[in-house]
């Protein structure tokens, strides 16, 4: 029996993000060792989940170190790496001897001292097993993935839907790679081919049934349809992490000469420079935002600003008040802003208690500069909860989650739902728990960059993505680059491919 060790250690990194991702915010979501963690994922859409299916499959004992995951946000501090990372590799030490080793990693997490996070989990696992175990990663992909982190793994694959609703079944891709190692006797190899870009393959977007990333998908699998090929892992980056590391690439994994792997890689490469400026969703202004809101017919289906400039789920800070102003001062009605990070309005509105009604400033506290200053009003107390829900939708279907505290507050037509800790939206169920039936609502403004449309698409009139100013800001020219490569596409004109 093949003795597999699984693991997980996730976090997307925001290099313009002013605070740090501390162990808090990990344990906060629970980091589960050992049987906790099977326990965990028995029937989830999060990768490990495809992981253990594969196992399973396949009759091998599987030994679980840990699973730790933080929302997107500042850097990770030093000491909170070290402790999770060091948890990882005692417990694989202390599951010697193994035969194989599956990780789920995302692949933009930046840490103090490791700009290349998941290089170094990678490295420090390699030290414990040796040269002779197979090592395959899952990814997001958001990711930056360096030359060197190709050569320490046998294979990886990310994702191919954004909104992230194939987390299972990436986790089963990636098992069946180590499936297939153990079947042939011998070690497939990983080669990685990059460009010089900031941003490419649209961003992985994959709601709507063209554009850039999804015609990648298919040339992919046109190469994976030959059974030495085992998976392409189209890697779209993450340039918030304003690293080093950063920016699309393509890894092929497969029992092909290095040459024809490499040859494929870089052919994937050539797609994403030739359709750069490619996109099958245009991210629109605050004024289109504000003529949409005009335009809108009340009763008809909602409309869904996406607040794509202040997104948590890219590390933003989540209380940017630009879509909140604008809702205000168009007068509207049946609106929903949703959520709104401030720790401090949802202290008040909780101890005031349902039906109070108090006069305070909301949001705009973390970066006046990046998405709006605070709001001052009188809002009354709609509802208070304890923050808790449970994914129904496609995207982390059947995992839980908490706002922790929270309170649904209102002032004229508008509704904000403010929360302490920074989540973003990805699911009705969030704003369920508040009594709001989205697909009631008139206008919808979602703090979500794109990871909402899995789940409110279907119910929109139409859905916007908004650039709000904030720091996850599509527009890289509005940001101070300090430690990105150059030059670099589009930040700097001679670069040609």
């Amino acid at each position: 029996m093949k003795r597999v060790l699984i693991g997980q250690f996730k976090h997307e990194g925001n290099g313009f993000n002013r605070n740090h991702t501390t162990l808090d915010a990990f344990e906060k979501q629970g980091i589960r060792e050992g049987d906790e963690m099977l326990s965990f994922f028995r029937d989830v859409n999060l990768e490990p989940t495809g992981f253990i299916d594969v196992a399973r499959q396949e009759g091998w004992e599987v030994l679980p170190t840990l699973s730790a995951f933080a929302p997107p946000g500042g850097p990770v501090d030093d000491a909170s790496f070290e402790d999770i990372c060091g948890r990882l590799i005692a417990r694989a030490k202390a599951a010697l001897p193994l035969d194989g080793v599956l990780l789920s990693l995302h692949g933009s997490m930046i840490v103090d001292s490791h700009p290349d996070a998941e290089l170094v989990i990678v490295r420090r696992m390699r030290e414990v097993v040796g040269p002779d175990v197979p090592i395959f990663v899952s990814l997001d992909p958001h990711c930056n993935i360096s030359h060197e982190m190709a050569r320490e793994v046998q294979g990886m694959v990310a994702f191919r839907t954004s909104p992230h609703v194939d987390q299972r079944k990436t986790g089963e891709r990636t098992a069946r790679m180590l499936a297939e190692t153990f079947r042939r006797g011998t070690f497939p190899t990983c080669v990685l081919a990059r460009k010089p870009m900031l941003v490419g393959f649209d961003g992985a977007r994959t709601y709507h049934s063209y554009g850039p990333f999804l015609d990648a998908i298919r040339l992919a699998e046109s190469f994976e349809a030959d059974p030495d090929i085992l998976r392409i892992s189209i890697n779209a980056g993450y340039s918030k992490t304003d690293s080093a590391v950063i920016g699309p690439s393509a890894a092929v994994t497969g029992f092909a000469s290095e040459a024809k792997l490499r040859e494929i890689a870089e052919i994937m490469m050539e797609e994403c420079w030739k359709r750069r400026e490619e996109t099958a969703e245009r991210i629109v202004s605050l004024d289109e935002a504000a003529e949409a809101i005009r335009a809108h017919r009340m009763g008809d289906r909602p409309l869904i600003l996406g607040d794509y400039g202040d997104s948590p789920a890219g590390g933003a800070y989540g209380d940017g008040t630009a879509l909140l102003r604008l809702l205000m001062d168009h007068g509207a009605e049946n609106a929903v802003v949703a959520p709104l990070c401030d720790a401090e309005a949802t202290r008040l509105a909780v101890e005031a208690g349902e039906g109070a009604t108090l006069r305070i400033a909301i949001g705009g506290r973390a970066d006046p500069d990046h998405g709006g200053g605070p709001v001052e009003a009188e809002w009354t107390v709609v509802r208070v909860s304890d923050g808790a829900f449970t994914f129904k939708g496609p995207y982390g279907t059947g995992t839980t989650g908490t706002f922790g505290k929270s309170a649904l507050i209102r002032s004229g037509g508008v509704q904000v739902i403010v929360i302490g800790n920074q989540k973003g939206m990805f699911d009705q169920e969030q704003l369920r728990i508040f009594g709001i039936e989205p697909s009631e609502t008139d206008f919808l403004v979602l703090k979500s960059m794109q990871g909402y449309r899995g789940d409110f698409q279907p119910i929109a009139s139409v859905c916007l993505d908004v650039d709000s100013g904030g720091i996850t800001s599509p527009d890289p020219f509005r940001f101070d680059w300090k430690n990105v490569p150059r030059p670099i596409w589009p930040l700097d004109a001679e670069i040609t491919g």
